[in-house]
């Protein structure tokens, strides 16, 4: 059995994690996570704070402005969703609320993972201290409330409270009237924290039940429209996708997987698979349109640039390779510009993706049904490597984003050529094995410099590796393996290459320059 960078094989990420979240941009863990990690704060609490304290170290204290990180929390501390254009102005919303937002930066701490934020709240006289942080994709762990530790990811239904004494599953259900699969608890100094799950929120009654017996209590509810019901795959590895495969197709595995995974139906999946699309379609016209104004450095209009010399005929990549880089560069541009984008598998990877399959799709004149298996074929091929390696720059370096998009598009332009589950995978190899070692090395703050230029190699490397697995050609090391390399790349790439705006390009004359003047604008921010 395949372990992931833990040791361990308990995640196992939806397909929607992969091909998602829908999102404003421009930072699927540091704009959308923090959405995420707001929104969880506020249903803990039971509503909008009255006022609001943010901790981010390491890294992100000095990057949290680019990625609109502070204007996230605080938007999902207000009610607002993960693609609501109102993140932009989260923090003005707040002010005309009267509610104080005040951040505590501390560069220097290297005891927090640097995706985290630590917030201090208060409401109705209550005081709160709710930990969060970001594992790439959008993905989230709560992982301290008041003191105690957690372990919640936004699709748990059930109750956090503090009592005097331990309560068991059948002693809460029977106590408020509820069934409770699980009751886990925590003691310290006297008091026991317990972490109760549900199959659903708690009604009413029963949450009035339990306010008797507990002396603090937080309410806990999914934050989306799906979530795990099953944690046992039917797939866990490369090896054991072909074998089922072989009986139909990756797409059917997909669709069978993630219904088992989130008890949702196979129409339930394939229209959210069409939304996905129709997102990444809007991002390529949004990216294309020449009217983004990128939050840091760069003009926004790259990607038409490109465009135009390939209408013209100019460019020397041809007019498929050509297209799909500037759709993908675009699509950056949009997402640095805070518009809606569908994260694959990161934001800092979106347009890799809506770059390959709508170009191939027109150029194939492929059906929508057509589609909608290319991108359930890559966000299978995301889920796999998802479920064992951290996909977040900040975690693994940028072959963890660009490397792993590049991976996911290949597999699905393979699909979406007629290619056969096997050439799928190796698809897969052959693009992520190109990529390892791929750094994160930001200038500055902003997910501009290199990231939206570096989604163009992604493009490149997808189809690439494509065009051999059609022909026939193989990966000497297996996809498994290939995905194990990844995890050993993951773990040796040291902390100066993982997004901390120390290493790579972020070492030379012309960043350091930058970072100064992007620092400056920083604190004029406030």
């Amino acid at each position: 059995m395949c372990t992931n960078s833990g040791g361990n094989t308990d995640r196992l990420p939806s397909l929607f994690d992969s091909i998602g979240p829908i999102m404003t941009g421009p930072s699927s863990s540091h704009t959308a996570g923090m959405v995420r990690i707001g929104r969880m704060c506020r249903q803990l609490i039971g509503g909008a704070p009255d006022t609001i304290d943010l901790y981010f170290y390491g890294a992100l204290s000095m990057t949290y402005k680019g990625h609109a990180s502070d204007s996230g929390v605080v938007a999902g501390l207000l009610g607002q969703l993960e693609d609501s254009p109102g993140i932009k102005t989260a923090l003005q919303t707040a002010k005309a609320q009267g509610i104080p937002v005040v951040v505590h930066r501390y560069p220097d701490d290297t005891s927090h993972s640097p995706a985290t934020v630590d917030t201090e709240l208060t409401r109705n006289g209550e005081r709160y201290r709710i930990v969060g942080l970001t594992i790439g994709g959008g993905e989230i762990q709560m992982s301290e409330v008041d003191g105690f530790p957690v372990e919640l990811h936004g699709s748990e239904d059930g109750v956090l409270f503090s009592t005097s004494k331990a309560y068991t599953a059948a002693e809460l259900s029977a106590a408020v009237g509820a069934t409770f699969q699980s009751c886990v608890s925590t003691v310290k100094d006297g008091v026991y924290f317990h972490t109760a799950i549900s199959d659903k929120s708690l009604s009413e009654d029963a949450m009035a039940k339990l306010k008797l017996l507990a002396s603090k209590v937080y309410p806990l509810a999914g934050l989306w429209n799906f979530k795990l019901v099953n944690a046992e795959p039917i797939v866990n590895s490369f090896d054991e996708l072909l074998a089922r495969a072989k009986a139909s197709s990756i797409p059917a595995v997909a669709e069978e997987f993630e219904a088992q995974r989130s008890g949702v139906t196979r129409e339930w999946i394939r229209k959210k698979t069409l939304e996905a699309w129709k997102t990444m379609k809007a991002s390529v016209v949004a990216g294309l349109g020449k009217n983004n104004l990128v939050a840091g450095f760069m003009p926004g209009d790259d990607g038409a640039k490109l465009m135009k010399l390939v209408n013209e005929g100019k460019n020397l990549s041809g007019p498929i390779v050509g297209t799909a880089v500037a759709r993908a560069i675009g699509v950056m541009e949009a997402n640095g510009s805070m518009c809606c984008v569908c994260a694959s598998p990161t934001a800092g990877s979106c347009g890799v993706i809506p770059g390959c399959l709508l170009t191939s799709a027109e150029q194939l004149h492929s059906s929508e049904d057509q589609i909608i298996d290319a991108l359930l074929v890559a966000a299978m091929t995301g889920v796999l490597i998802a479920k064992r390696a951290p996909v977040s720059g900040a975690l693994g370096g940028c072959q963890s984003e660009i490397g792993v998009a590049s991976a996911m598009a290949a597999a699905g332009l393979v699909q979406l050529a007629g290619g056969t589950p096997l050439q799928c995978c190796e698809a897969m190899a052959l693009a992520l094995k190109n990529i390892l070692g791929l750094i994160c090395d930001p200038v500055a703050g902003p997910v501009e410099i290199p990231c939206i230029k570096r989604n163009a190699i992604g493009v490149g490397n997808a189809y690439v590796a494509a065009d051999m697995a059609l022909a026939g050609i193989r990966s000497v090391i297996p996809p498994d393996e290939v995905v194990d390399a990844l995890i050993n790349t993951q773990q040796l790439l040291p902390r100066e290459l993982r997004g901390t705006l120390v290493g790579g390009l972020a070492s030379t004359k012309t960043a350091r320059q930058l970072k100064d003047v992007w620092y400056k604008r920083m604190e004029e921010m406030g």
